[in-house]
């Protein structure tokens, strides 16, 4: 299929859901910026992905601004929620660099989820 063709394909499946502006900077950034262009088929399976996030243009901006090639309705989830600064606190879960420095500071540590809590600096 013709190049033009194909992208006017890929327009008509994503400019519905992002609008022609978005739309056409998907089909750019695929293209120009990853070098991996966008096909009709997968067109269609990221506007599925947009729509489970319940904000596709958000999803779509986020996508181009992390330079994903694509973008999966968890992968902005947590995007989400690591931005607001909540993943940690709702899920009370800690990261590998939370359990680090809390241990370099000298903050007590026990009950952590990284078994951290015996080792003590001398």
């Amino acid at each position: 299929m013709e190049k033009e063709a194909m992208n006017k394909d890929i327009m008509e499946i994503l400019s519905p859901v992002l609008g022609p502006e978005l739309a056409a900077a998907i089909i750019e950034h695929r293209s120009r910026t990853l070098k991996k262009p966008l096909t009709a088929y997968a067109a269609k399976i990221q506007v599925k992905e947009y729509l489970k996030t319940g904000n596709p243009v958000d999803a779509a901006e986020m996508q181009i601004l992390r330079g994903w090639r694509a973008i999966k309705s968890d992968w902005y989830f947590n995007e989400k929620a690591r931005e607001a600064g909540s993943s940690d606190a709702n899920t009370g879960r800690r990261t590998l660099v939370d359990a680090a420095r809390d241990f370099l500071s000298g903050d007590d540590h026990s009950g952590d989820a990284f078994g951290l809590s015996g080792l003590r600096r001398h």
